[in-house]
């Protein structure tokens, strides 16, 4: 059985398999690492308010602008991502993201969806970093 293993493991680092994998999980890590690091700057997972909120708003949008731009590449990067399904949690994450700027682009979204939208964010991205704790390198 050792044989057909080894085997199995050189013609995985022949196809690149197990290089596209770790290149595609430290490109997910690394865009976590920038949501988290977003979201402890607005103090997102502290006690927020609306009145410290509108003193970034500027910023924070711009912010969750590149943070969605440098997302989207990844959802068809994560497919070569083995073990686990990361892409749609991805698709989640970044949906979850485009919906908090929606809200706060609207003021009158801003005073009524602003908790829900901040819970889905934190949820979503709580979610993907479950998930990617599971994962290792190839």
């Amino acid at each position: 059985m050792s044989r057909w293993r080894a085997l199995l493991e050189a013609m995985k680092v022949i196809a690149g398999v197990s290089t596209q994998h770790n290149r595609a999980l430290r490109d997910v890590r690394d865009w976590a690492v920038t949501i988290r690091e977003f979201l402890y700057v607005y103090n997102l997972y502290g006690n927020y308010s609306l009145n410290s909120l509108s003193k970034n708003i500027g910023d924070m949008k711009f912010d969750l602008i590149a943070i969605t731009y440098k997302g989207r590449p990844l959802i068809k990067a994560a497919r070569k991502i083995k073990g686990k399904e990361i892409s749609p949690l991805i698709v989640k994450l970044d949906d979850s993201l485009e919906n908090f700027r929606r809200v706060l682009i609207n003021p009158t979204l801003r005073s009524t969806k602003l908790n829900e939208a901040v819970l889905g964010l934190r949820m979503s991205f709580d979610e993907l970093q479950d998930t990617l704790t599971d994962l290792d390198y190839m």
